[in-house]
């Protein structure tokens, strides 16, 4: 057994240590490379995958951020560095053997603007964080879809309006399909919890075209 671990550490360090020439970022702070079970031959798939495409992405000077399922966060980086993590309170998906590409944002979630007081004229304030919704659903290219909602306990009103809202188009293809007889579209869908500030904050990194990477794992949804 300990023979087995010690050629799995070898082959793990043979196949990051070219990451590190590639991306400063993770030499300079080994923290960056995501921890892997090396006794775990999928989780080990999984991990090489995510570094391979992210080796693509941090190669240019923008953001992209990394869904870690493994870790239950929602890792915002640039050129290989940590920039901002949000914790994962709870997560579930469909398809998600599909998501093993990088996918890119179709547009960003849309703004609620505060409404204009009379006495304070025409301008209005700009865009702040308090501005950006807390419940959305992000679509990318490839098909793709990220729902975000607040938690249960910090804004039970909005949780019961996104939960309501995605039942109901749960019930919309359900009944196309039967009326039609026609598939409905199938792709990879992810659902989040995150507290109201983290959902935002992400709402607020968002932009279009942005990439997004997903690291899958093999233990069931909390």
């Amino acid at each position: 057994m300990l023979r087995r671990s010690a050629s799995l550490a070898r082959l793990l360090v043979l196949l990051f240590s070219p990451l590190l020439f590639v991306l400063p970022a993770w030499a300079a702070d080994p923290e960056n490379v995501p921890a892997v079970d090396i006794t775990d031959p999928a989780a080990l798939q999984e991990a090489t995958r995510i570094l391979a495409e992210e080796v693509k992405l941090a190669a240019r000077p923008q953001t992209y951020i990394i869904v870690d399922l493994v870790e239950r966060a929602v890792v915002i980086k640039g050129r290989g560095a940590e920039l901002h993590r949000l914790p994962i309170e709870q997560w579930s998906g469909l398809r998600l053997a599909e998501a093993s590409t990088a996918f890119r944002v179709q547009a960003r979630p849309p703004v609620t603007r505060r409404r204009i007081e009379p006495a304070a004229g025409a301008e209005q304030p700009p865009v702040s964080l308090d501005d950006m919704p807390t419940d959305f659903t992000l679509t990318f290219v490839p098909s793709f879809s990220l729902a975000v909602h607040p938690s249960v306990s910090d804004d039970i009103w909005r949780w019961l309006r996104f939960t309501t809202r995605e039942w109901w188009v749960w019930v919309r293809n359900w009944t196309v399909r039967l009326a039609t007889g026609e598939e409905s579209p199938t792709h990879p869908v992810l659902r989040l919890t995150l507290t109201p500030h983290h959902a935002q904050s992400l709402a607020w990194t968002v932009t279009e075209g942005m990439p997004f990477l997903v690291r899958r794992t093999s233990s069931p949804p909390k």
